[in-house]
Parts: structure tokens; sequence; C-alpha cells
């Protein structure tokens, strides 16, 4: 099979030439090129999907200009794919197998190559004589892998390589990419002899073996292949000290990683800025559909009426705030008189209750929609308050046993169920993340969020804005309960599935995200 490299423009990327300044355009991204040559502005234009094969445009440079302006030609390139403007295909037999894209830096990343509007130098970067700039920002593909397939392989066909335990595969509208949390590229894998690579690569195999495992593959395509994978992070090398050791990221020796679970490093890159090129942060996604009301519709019947406290003789008789703050501990032990209703009442209105309610115009992009907002003593990602507040009551004065809904509008308590099978277990749960017995547990509170509600608006960063918000409400908690002399702690997990059954919710729609238990103090 014939083995070939093509290079293209990356999607919604344009490029523009006037009087021999060329501007290479995409969201969020611009870089302006002055005094290029000829031979280098008919490349570019030749980088129109579906590309070119490198090895052809190096050709043509080198005919029409000269060995500088190759190495000129590499530099731009290179440039390109620090922006994530270009991506590398592998062909064979004039079939795209794989594609190596990267994704765009922000647009606060490229405003430090390139100036504010992406067009000039940054203050202080040298220049070179076509007017761009250099940044010393290392290449994201090593130089090497300009002039064809970067090869990791060479003499070391007889290394065994396998799939990184960061990298997965999923599908991205018609097709499946594979994506790793280590790196800020993407490769797409556009035929089934590619996804064979990558099932082969499940464990430790060197070119041979993968040429076996997948057969209908040749030792050249099998090596460009790992190439790209290793160009793009995706693979270890077996025998070496350092993770992905073929790559042009540095990621430190295994130790470096060892520390990280895939999940957590997934969830740590894919809601922060750096290494994603999703839409990011209030994007209103959602607009097309009415905004989540600020307060849920409960389906219980059995409501219970709890103590409003005097909040200007809370203000008067409360100790200090920093007496409060020097105070606060997690307290495992209470007193043999459980909690009584009236001071649970008292601690859910300091906590959790409505402060002030009112509409607002959402300024999102396609227009504006009319949202409600519901104000709580605590403070919320986007003012939405997702957080909706449950109470398993196993010991408290004047008030039944069961898995109750705070209703926050109301300031009242809903009975959900008495006590259940489910609830026993998530008391035992909570009992044992807290080295407790569950016999002795008076009031488990649990957390649960409306995912919607914040998703509406944010994109990437929902989740990751709810767990802020826990850890908010946490603080408010320990702080409320110090003041009044009861007794706090905070859970560091729980069970959604479990807690989902008890509550009689969809996991998908209102989830539990954080759980704490409360007492009276011993």
């Amino acid at each position: 099979m014939a083995v070939s490299m093509w290079l293209s423009w990356q999607d919604q990327v344009s490029l523009s030439i006037t009087d021999g300044e060329a501007i290479v355009s995409a969201p969020g991204a611009r870089l302006s090129l002055r005094s290029l040559g000829p031979e280098i502005l008919a490349a570019m234009q030749r980088l129109t999907p579906p590309g070119e094969q490198e090895e052809n445009l190096e050709d043509s440079i080198l005919e029409s200009g000269s060995v500088d302006s190759l190495a000129r030609w590499f530099y731009h390139v290179d440039q390109f794919r620090q922006r994530g403007l270009v991506r590398r295909s592998l062909h064979a037999d004039g079939k795209r197998l794989v594609t190596l894209e990267h994704l765009r830096p922000s647009a606060a990343a490229l405003s430090r190559d390139t100036g504010a509007n992406g067009s000039r130098p940054a203050e202080g970067d040298r220049v070179r004589p076509d007017g761009s700039s250099i940044t010393g920002q290392s290449s994201i593909v090593g130089q090497s892998s300009t002039n064809g397939p970067s090869s990791i392989i060479g003499d070391t066909a007889r290394q065994a390589f396998i799939l990184s335990r960061f990298a997965f595969v999923r599908r991205k509208q018609r097709e499946f990419v594979l994506e790793s949390p280590l790196a800020p590229v993407r490769v797409i894998l556009h035929d089934q002899l590619a996804m064979s690579v990558i099932a082969a690569l499940s464990t430790p195999a060197t070119v041979s073996d993968v040429v076996d495992r997948t057969g209908g593959l040749s030792p050249g395509i099998v090596s460009a292949f790992l190439a790209i994978l290793g160009d793009a992070g995706m693979i270890d090398n077996v025998n070496s000290e350092v993770d992905s050791p073929s790559s042009n990221f540095d990621f430190g020796d295994k130790r470096t990683l060892e520390s990280w679970e895939f999940h957590d490093l997934m969830f740590h890159s894919r809601s922060r800025r750096g290494r994603s090129d999703g839409q990011f942060g209030g994007t209103y996604r959602f607009d097309d559909q009415p905004p989540p009301p600020a307060f849920k519709v409960s389906d219980a019947t059995d409501w219970h009426e709890l103590y409003r406290p005097d909040l200007d003789q809370l203000e008067r008789d409360d100790p200090p705030y920093a007496l409060v703050q020097n105070r606060r501990r997690s307290i495992r032990e209470y007193a043999a008189q459980p909690i009584s209703r009236r001071q649970l009442g008292e601690f859910l209105y300091r906590v959790a209750r409505v402060t002030r309610v009112w509409l607002a115009e959402a300024p999102s992009p396609p227009g504006s929609s009319t949202m409600d907002f519901a104000a709580r003593p605590y403070p919320a990602a986007g003012g939405l308050h997702e957080l909706e507040f449950y109470l398993i009551v196993n010991a408290c004065q004047d008030l039944p046993n069961g898995l109750y809904h705070y209703d926050v509008q109301n300031h009242r308590l809903g009975r959900v169920s008495g006590p259940t099978r489910e609830t026993e277990l998530l008391l035992l749960d909570g009992a044992t993340s807290a080295n407790m017995s569950s016999e002795i547990l008076q009031v488990q509170i649990v957390l649960a969020a409306r995912f919607a509600r914040l998703a509406w608006k944010y994109e990437s960063i929902a989740y990751s804005l709810i767990l802020k918000d826990v850890g908010v409400v946490y603080q408010t908690m320990y702080l409320a309960a110090t003041a009044m002399g009861l007794a706090p702690c905070g859970l560091g997990c729980g069970d959604s599935d479990l807690f989902a059954r008890a509550a009689g919710l969809n996991y998908f729609v209102e989830s539990s995200v954080g759980e704490f238990l409360l007492g009276s103090k011993k």
C-alpha cells in the first residue's frame, strides 16, 4: 500500500490574500503573515480541504523557491499547528485512515502570541523578516514531523507500545475520535482498519504485532499510524520510565501521572480552558427551550411547617464571626437528646431559605429569555441555585422519621416517604463515611442538583460549578451549626443511585452531589 501524509486547514479556517499579506482566520484565532513569497502563498491556498500531500507541497516550494523558502514553510506550518489551524491525515492507497488535529487554544493564549487582535506580534516578541512573531513556544508536533511522517519507530521497531490509560474513543457526529486529557489534540478514526489498530494496542505490541493483529495493514501504514499516535501522546512505550515518550508533550516520568485517575484528569481538563475546543462558559446553548424554574415542584403531600427565627435577634445574640469560624469542627458525637424540630427549622432558615425572588432577562446569544431567580443566604454560580435540600431524619424531636424535601420557598418540610430500606442504607453509607454507627445518626442532609438549571446557561463547566456550589453550602452549614451549638459533619461521598431510588428521582435529571450530617452537640 502507498502511504502518504496530507496537510489541510481545519474546519472553519479561512484564508485571504491581499498584496502579499496572508490572513488566516478561525473562531477565536487570527494570524497575519506578511512579506510571503509566491511559492508559500500558493502552498497555503492548496490547504483547502481535503488539502494536499505534504511531499507535493514541499516539492513545489523547492521548485519555485529555495531551501530557505522550505524552511520558512516549515516554520509557518508549525505556527498553524500551535494555533489549531491545520490537520494532518494519513492516507493509504488514496484512502484516508486517520487524522490528527489540534484543539484550538483560547483567545487569551493566542493574544499572548500574536497581540490582542492576532494581527501583530505582542510587545517584546522577536520578529521574523516576514513580520510574523516568534514567542519561543515549542512546537506541538516536532519539526521532524513536518517532513513526512515523524517516526517514533525508526530503529526502535522492536519496541512495544500500548494505548495510554488516559486515551478514550467516543463518537463525534458520524466519526469515532480518540482523545486524551494529556494533550490538546484529537485523532479522528475514519476507517474500521484504524479502529483495529486501536484495539490491537490494548496490550503491548510491536509494529509486527499490530500488523498481525489487524490482518490488513502493511508495516509502513502501521509505522506511520503509530507515529501519529505518538505525536498525539496516545501511546506509551512499555519499556520506558517516561509516559508517552514518543510524544512531543512533556508528561514527565511515570510518577508524575500516578496520582491521576482517568476520570479525575478528564474532568479537570475538560472543565478548564487549555485542553478543550468545546464552547465554554455562559453560552445559553438551550435557549430554544424554556429555562428551568427556580423552584422545584414537589410531589409531597404531608407538610411540616418549620420555625422561623427572628433575624434581628440572631444578629444581636449570635457569637462573633471570628469565634464561629475558629470553633468550626466536624463533630461525630451527639447528645442523648436529639436535635429538635425547632433547631432544624432555624438551621434551614439560616442556610437555605429564599431571601428574594425576581425575574430577569438572560442575555443569550439568539435573543433574550426571561428567567426566574431566587436568592439564598449562600452565593451560587450565576445566581441559579440549582441545589435541592433533602433530609433523612433518623432522630429528631417532634418530627417523624423518614425522607423529607425542604421547600425553600415556603420554609417547610414535605415528607417524601417514611423509613425505607433505601433510607436505612443511605444512613449506613453516611455513617460508614464518618466512621460512626448508623444507629446514633440524627439527621443526614442530602444535596441534590437539578443539572438542567445550570446546564441551560453554562457549557463545559456546569458540573464543575455544581461542585463549587456544594462546597459553598458545606461551609455555610458548618458556620450556622457552629453558631447554633449543633454538631455538623460534611461527608466526602455518597451513593447517588441509591438516593435516586429512595427519592423516586431520575438519576440524570436530579441527583445527589453532597451529604452532610447534623445532630445535637454532646
